[in-house]
């Protein structure tokens, strides 16, 4: 009698757990599956180098290179002065674009210069920069997107040697006392500053500008910020051209970052990628500046040297031994 009634007690207790497994398992939200990522075609990004001359602190710009390579852009842009120039011998132009190329390092990634004074300090420059680097101004499509790459350094044969011989006179000045220089006539001079591009030029862009209304934004590049010159139009013929579009317009030469919201568009000013650091308008940093363009809405991302770290902790280039951080740095 013992034996039947385990057995009965036994079979309930399999019957129950039966029972209970076929119950249906309440959730509050159905399981998600993750799936992989999708590509956007449409994804732009680039990276923008700053000024290296004016007295280039060795060995920055080479983290800045490594640091723009681990990042796999999809091109590299610049604001010009990527050599030191003021020389008309040849040879000396040649080692200079090598040595910088050998920096850059970009191997598979494509690199568009922009001229600036120091990449073309006399005709003699100019001349060897348009048959050895490349165009001085030009524009090209990427993901419709207009790049367009300005001269601002497009003065007539007769003013730009003028404009060699009050450097060359302003550059003794700055040798026996840097003081001195801002009281020299080059320094006050509205083309050292600001710059200029010629009509031939201005009406290049505004045709390209014209061709290419259907673009999602527009980027304008530029060394000298010719856009500041209140006495000069032809920057404001493109602007003009420019309107109802979007567009960015980047510049350098300042040696200072600095963001103006002018014309309901973002104009930047980027600072040094291992330039001498002496402006006092603005704000001195070793930088690149990373562009995202995404649909119709553009991102940007200042990244400054000091806080590059690769693989191993280390900044890239042997960055360690550098002073990277514009406070406190001699």
């Amino acid at each position: 009698m013992k034996q039947i009634t385990v057995f009965l007690s036994t079979i309930l207790l399999l019957i129950s757990c039966s029972t209970q497994s076929t119950d249906p398992v309440e959730t509050s939200a159905e399981i998600q599956t993750f799936q992989a990522p999708v590509a956007d075609n449409e994804l732009l990004r680039f990276a923008i180098i700053g000024d290296l001359t004016g007295g280039e602190r060795q060995g920055v710009f080479n983290v800045g290179a490594e640091s723009i390579y681990a990042m796999k852009p999809d091109f590299i842009m610049s604001i010009g002065d990527l050599i030191e120039g003021g020389t008309k011998d040849i040879v000396q132009m040649d080692k200079e674009w090598q040595a910088f190329n050998s920096k850059l390092n970009n191997r598979d990634i494509a690199f568009y210069p922009t001229v600036g004074n120091h990449d073309i300090s006399n005709t003699t420059m100019r001349k060897w920069y348009e048959e050895t680097i490349g165009p001085r101004y030009y524009h090209f499509v990427f993901k419709n997107a207009l790049f367009l790459v300005l001269d601002s350094e497009d003065f007539s044969h007769d003013f730009f040697s003028e404009l060699q011989m009050k450097r060359d006179e302003a550059i003794k000045v700055y040798k026996k006392d840097p003081n001195d220089f801002p009281y020299t006539e080059y320094a006050q001079m509205d083309q050292r500053k600001f710059g200029e591009i010629s009509d031939r030029q201005t009406d290049y862009f505004k045709t390209v500008i014209n061709d290419n209304k259907d673009v999602r934004w527009t980027f304008l590049f530029m060394h000298k910020p010719v856009w500041q010159d209140g006495k000069k139009k032809n920057f404001k013929k493109l602007e003009q051209a420019l309107k109802g579009n979007n567009y960015t317009v980047f510049n350098g030469h300042v040696h200072s970052y600095k963001y103006t919201k002018r014309l309901g568009q973002d104009y930047i000013q980027i600072a040094t990628t291992g330039g001498e650091m002496n402006a006092r308008d603005g704000i001195n940093m070793d930088h690149i500046m990373w562009v995202g363009l995404k649909g119709n809405t553009p991102s940007y991302l200042n990244i400054k040297l000091n806080g590059m770290a690769d693989k191993t902790g280390k900044a890239p280039a042997d960055g360690d031994k550098l002073c990277l951080n514009a406070d406190g740095c001699n």
